[in-house]
């Protein structure tokens, strides 16, 4: 239990005066989920994800003292990271997509036609997921293929849950209308 108390407060202090062991320790508080975050958010296999939440640290390091914190610090680490993803689509003009998938997840399908029926499904429905709004798209996309529930989508995108619950209905609901007959197969 003593592991769970984290003074954000005191560390945050303490960074801003220019500690750097206070630096360290929230740098190994909240990397692996800032690491994490920011790989689902850049869903295809790269090492910008990487070198998004480390320039994101060595900016915090450099700004520490023009910091204005008005939620909580790991809520401005979470944030921080999001609009450095943002902007690292916009500057290579990127859109947001759900990775392809791979084949075995259609090796089940022993016949030609089943196998192309299956891929065409999933494009399909992969354009109907690419047209959602950005935050309900991140939200679904975040709780669908990623597996995070709407507790963890809410701490990660500081939003409430209940509005990952709207999110998740309305995505839910315009991907049914939009494709409202999946063939059997």
């Amino acid at each position: 239990m003593a592991q769970d108390l984290f003074d954000e407060d005191k560390y945050l202090q303490l960074f801003i005066s220019g500690s750097e062991d206070a630096f360290d320790t929230i740098f190994k508080r909240y990397y692996e989920g800032l690491l994490n975050f920011a790989k689902v958010l850049i869903p295809y296999p790269t090492d910008e994800a990487e070198d998004i939440v480390a320039e994101m640290f060595c900016t915090l390091w450099n700004n520490r003292k023009q910091i204005t914190i008005t939620n909580t610090l790991s809520a401005y680490l979470y944030t921080a990271v999001k609009n450095r993803v943002f902007d690292y689509f916009r500057k290579r003009k990127i859109i947001f997509h759900i990775p392809e998938e791979n084949d075995t997840a259609a090796a089940g399908y022993q016949q030609p036609d089943h196998l192309l029926m299956y891929k065409d499904v999933t494009h399909r429905i992969q354009s109907l997921i690419s047209q959602l709004p950005p935050q309900m798209r991140l939200v679904f996309q975040l709780n669908r293929y990623e597996g995070f529930s709407y507790e963890e989508i809410a701490g990660l995108l500081n939003i409430s849950v209940n509005s990952v619950k709207t999110h998740m209905f309305r995505a839910m609901k315009s991907l049914k209308a939009s494709y409202a007959v999946l063939p059997n197969s």
